[in-house]
Order: structure tokens, then sequence, then C-alpha cells
């Protein structure tokens, strides 16, 4: 490998020197390399204007018959969206466009990430969709469900951060209106 070779010729490290280094980075290189992968698997499902980013709501983002993808590339056999947290699952809802994961083991699979949420985090993630889409009467007809209710003041501090940061005050008054 050149690089290699270029450790070595260049600043004069050992095995040793290089084979630590390369341990400590074992989990950096990983990642990196399977988001190499996983933009090849999207070019060959025909998404195109693919770019790697570093947000934390998604690895990649692509387009593909004109509509903007954000993709989560996964390589854990765990579940896919187990280590979502509310907060991403918000800012997930909040971005312009299709989120999707991909789950790179044990084989390419790209999933709608709002459909393999938990129940809990489906119900804020369509919160906070239909609140930034401003489909209040659709919003309203959401926040009547008793299930939706409980489970939004479960997520209340969540809803307060994201509201405020994202500056969405009729999120906060929707949701002081059925928790008090």
């Amino acid at each position: 490998m050149d690089l290699i070779r270029e450790l070595k010729s260049e600043y004069g490290f050992d095995e040793d020197e290089i084979n630590y280094a390369l341990m400590r980075a074992k989990g950096i290189i990983f990642g990196f390399a399977m988001e190499y992968r996983a933009r090849r698997i999207l070019q060959e499902m025909n998404f195109e204007n693919i770019k790697s980013v570093d947000m934390p709501t998604h690895d990649i983002e692509a387009e593909k018959n004109g509509v903007k993808y954000y993709v989560e590339v996964k390589a854990s056999k765990k579940s896919p969206t187990r280590e979502y947290s509310a907060y991403k699952v918000a800012m997930i809802a909040l971005l312009d466009g299709i989120h999707l994961t991909l789950s790179m083991i044990p084989k390419p699979n790209l999933l709608l990430t709002e459909e393999i949420l938990s129940e809990p985090k489906k119900i804020l993630y369509r919160f906070f969709k239909l609140a930034y889409t401003k489909q209040f009467e659709e919003l309203k007809v959401f926040l009547e469900n008793d299930k939706n209710k409980e489970v939004l003041n479960s997520y209340s501090n969540v809803i307060k951060t994201i509201s405020d940061r994202y500056n969405l005050p009729i999120v906060i008054d929707l949701v002081s209106s059925f928790s008090s």
C-alpha cells in the first residue's frame, strides 16, 4: 500500500508504530470504507449527485428522479435505527427530502427511515414532520389522539429543545395546550 510505504520512507515509522496507528484508527477506517461502499451501492441504484457529508442526521446526500435523499449508513448487526436518539429523529423530520437508512450488514438494504422507527419515535417524527411542513389541520387531528399526546409528553424536553433551536414556536404552543 502506497500510504504505508510513504509513512515508512518519509517519516521513518517502523512496523510496530504503523500497526499501532492502524489499530487505533480501525473504526475510522472501517467507517470511511463502508461509506465509500455505500456510495457505490447508491450509484448502482441510479442515485445521482452523491456526496458525503458530516451531518448529525445523515452521511450521504443524493438525488434520484429529481428528489433529494438523505442517507444514514449503518454498519451494525443491531436494529439500524436503534441508536437514533429522539433528538436525531426530530432533526430528521425537519429535513427537506426523504431520509433513508442504508443498512450494510449482513447485505446492503435501503430502508425508508420513517417505516423502521419504533412506534414512539414514529409518533415524534410524524409530529415534527407535520409541524415543519405547516400541516396544521392534520397536526391538530394527530394531537387529538391520546396515545400520541402521551408519547409526545414523554418527549417534552426534546420537543422544547428542537423547537427553540429551529424556531418552531407553533410546536411549543401545541404541546403546551395538551400537556397542561
